[in-house]
């Protein structure tokens, strides 16, 4: 699956959310595109997850399918709003999409 196209449909489809010291940034790795949610609240504790697309053919979605699914976890994470913190290892909860 073309992670470009992914990416692309993430950011079509997802509704940009206007709270400050909120970052979300992409990357593409071993066929995986990840998407990393970042907040820094006012006393500068980082909270955050990553979502991940890891598809496979046996579902049969395309990349716009897969990025509108990456787009609502994000937002309905994001509306939560007690983002989780790091764990003990310093890694961010991560969701497979």
């Amino acid at each position: 699956m073309n992670m470009q196209a992914v990416q692309a449909a993430f950011d079509a489809a997802y509704t940009k959310d206007p709270r400050d010291g909120l970052t979300i940034t992409h990357t593409t790795e071993d066929g995986k595109l990840c998407i990393e949610v970042r907040h820094v609240n006012v006393e500068g504790d980082v909270h955050g997850f990553d979502v991940v697309a890891q598809p496979t053919e046996a579902e049969g979605k395309t990349a716009e399918e897969v990025g509108r699914d990456m787009a609502e976890v994000v937002e309905r994470e994001l509306a939560y709003a007690q983002l989780p913190a790091q764990d003990e290892n310093g890694d961010f909860r991560r969701i497979v999409v």
